[in-house]
């Protein structure tokens, strides 16, 4: 997919990406077919009506509609963000950004998984301390944004690497190998039980 320049319309404080506190992977028998799929744990204290979305979504009998779009933001160097547009049982829009060397593993998890949960928190909150928590789960479907994102991973991964003191080789050779691994841990399946049908 060929980057394209387009303005988004939102209201001020949809505007702004909303912090990841914490995130996790999580691979669960019948949830798209068992792979792995990030969680992300969104500093929701100036967001209220992320928390009302997703008590709503969670208390919905309904599967919830969001539409997807990957981005980078103008000024947001090094960033990757998802622009998740939801539009269905209520509507909003939140700005999930990735620091591309540090967090790119959450979005190769969500593009091999096909799939990403949020949740509502604040500093300090663990998927591990409250696991009961609700949560959103959203499918990722292949926008035609795997290409470029290879690209990019791969050319912050490099600079990462730069900057702890490698070639410029070197630092190429690491980032193609670290990428490898991470494509090797997210072909990782949840079997599903051996009498399940």
């Amino acid at each position: 997919m060929k980057p394209r320049k387009v303005n988004v319309r939102l209201s001020p404080h949809e505007r702004q990406p909303v912090r990841i506190v914490s995130d996790a992977a999580v691979s669960t028998r019948g949830v798209f077919g068992g792979r792995l799929v990030p969680l992300v744990i969104l500093d929701t204290s100036d967001r209220p009506d992320i928390d009302e979305l997703i008590r709503i979504h969670h208390a919905s009998p309904q599967p919830g509609d969001v539409k997807i779009q990957w981005a980078e933001l103008d000024g947001h160097e090094g960033y990757i963000s998802l622009i998740l547009t939801f539009v269905r049982p209520t509507e909003a829009t939140i700005i999930v950004e990735f620091n591309i060397a540090k967090q790119g593993i959450l979005v190769e998890q969500a593009l091999s998984g096909k799939g990403m949960y949020i949740q509502a928190g604040r500093d300090g909150d663990r998927l591990t301390t409250d696991p009961e928590r609700p949560k959103v789960l959203m499918e990722v479907p292949d926008v035609g944004f795997r290409k470029e994102w290879d690209r990019l991973f791969q050319k912050y991964l490099t600079k990462h690497f730069r900057s702890k003191g490698l070639s410029r080789s070197d630092a190429k050779r690491a980032a193609q190998s670290a990428i490898g691994e991470l494509h090797r841990f997210g072909s990782f399946r949840m079997r599903d039980s051996p009498d399940s049908k």
